[in-house]
């Protein structure tokens, strides 16, 4: 191993071709790129290996999900505790407090550097999503991980100053302990329709209308999302805009809700939800679209999907929640929305909808991710967040 090059493990959720999600996403994305320049071991809840072609990233699928969680946060401590007795670990990288927690103390134990991406309040997340005792139990329990998980890391790195303020004054971490370092996007994977191709073939494979103005969001089904005020803005949008079709690509617990409340607005012609996405189909879905939403309601960290979506060139609109508010105010304002309610997303769009002149190209929706949301640029940061917390502690008394 060169002077500069690092051993690390580090644990995350699971991988985007077997659970969708920003999160794993992220883990996958930032792993590979770490592994092109040093010695990457990854630990994933998942009983299937993922298949990761042309990279040196090693993947240990340990677990699964039908486990209870204090079982999965044991299995992940034993083996940290395997990898880091039968070799020398320089840094451990932790993506996720509940699988996180176990693998820290090990690191804390033998003096090795925990560095962490804190990719929202987990707990919050939870809160959001029920009510009732037993869920307000599990809310607590969620918490106490969380503060044992970050009692124990040296550094972190938060994809957004929003989630830096969280974590912050929710978590009482010191500003000095936190690094900044935002998401991107695989610009390789995500590119512009290429203005010779057929574009109408495209949509008919995907079996969307060609006549259309097609508005695409993709997110989790679940209720900060925001996906039951998008339908309420798009009933007043089609008013105005009747030649316009909504998708919503992505599966979760709302589903039926989503599914009465397109009913009970008439939109059920206006409204096309396409379940779970596959990786491949995903650029797909981009290039034939005019106009990606993300109508968030909270916790939105950073907004991987809304890089993706301009990496492909498609213009996006984005409530002023989180990181969304960070792009796309340093791009375009306009596209933000004043607000995350059902009222101000049917403005905004029936007024975007209307001044199609307005929107940004292609050429530059793409260049602004070029500029500021590539993943060569991202893993250069934190490859420096990881070498600085290993030799702070190795400067150590």
């Amino acid at each position: 191993m060169s002077h500069n090059s690092l051993n690390i493990l580090t644990t995350g959720l699971s991988w985007p071709s077997l659970q969708a999600g920003g999160l794993n996403t992220y883990f996958s994305s930032i792993s590979k790129k770490l592994a092109e320049r040093n010695q990457v071991q990854a630990l994933i809840c998942s009983a299937t290996k993922p298949d990761v072609p042309n990279s040196k990233l090693v993947i240990l699928n340990i677990g699964n999900n039908e486990m209870a969680l204090q079982k999965r946060k044991q299995v992940f401590q034993e083996h940290a505790d395997q990898i880091m007795n039968q070799q020398k670990i320089d840094i451990l990288f932790t993506h996720f407090a509940p699988y996180g927690v176990g693998p820290a103390q090990e690191a804390k134990s033998r003096g090795i550097p925990v560095v962490m991406v804190f990719h929202g309040p987990w707990s919050e997340e939870i809160k959001l999503e029920g009510q009732g005792l037993r869920h307000k139990l599990k809310t607590l329990i969620a918490r106490n991980i969380e503060q044992k998980a970050y009692r124990l890391a040296d550094h972190f790195v938060v994809l957004s100053e929003a989630f830096r303020d969280i974590l912050h004054q929710k978590y009482g971490v010191p500003m000095s302990k936190i690094s900044i370092i935002p998401g991107a996007a695989d610009t390789q994977r995500f590119q512009p329709f290429e203005v010779f191709k057929d574009r109408v073939a495209l949509k008919r494979s995907l079996d969307i209308p060609e006549d259309h103005t097609i508005v695409l969001t993709v997110r989790r089904l679940v209720n900060r999302m925001g996906l039951l005020q998008l339908l309420d803005a798009w009933k007043e949008v089609i008013q105005i805009h009747p030649k316009s079709i909504l998708l919503i690509g992505g599966r979760g617990p709302l589903l039926d809700e989503l599914n009465e409340r397109i009913k009970l607005h008439g939109l059920v012609d206006k409204v096309k939800l396409l379940g779970f996405i596959a990786d491949g189909d995903l650029p797909k879905y981009y290039q034939a679209a005019d106009l990606f939403v993300v109508p968030t309601q909270n916790l939105e960290g950073f907004g991987l999907i809304t890089v993706e979506a301009m990496a492909s060139g498609l213009p996006v609109m984005a409530t002023p929640v989180g990181g969304n508010r960070e792009i796309l105010q340093a791009f375009r304002p306009k596209m933000l929305f004043d607000s995350p309610r059902s009222e101000d997303m049917a403005k905004g769009l029936i007024r975007l909808m209307g001044q199609k002149e307005q929107w940004p190209t292609a050429e530059e929706c793409r260049s602004h991710v070029m500029e500021k949301y590539t993943w060569e640029q991202v893993v250069k940061q934190v490859e420096a967040v990881l070498q600085q917390a290993v030799m702070n502690k190795e400067v150590r008394p």
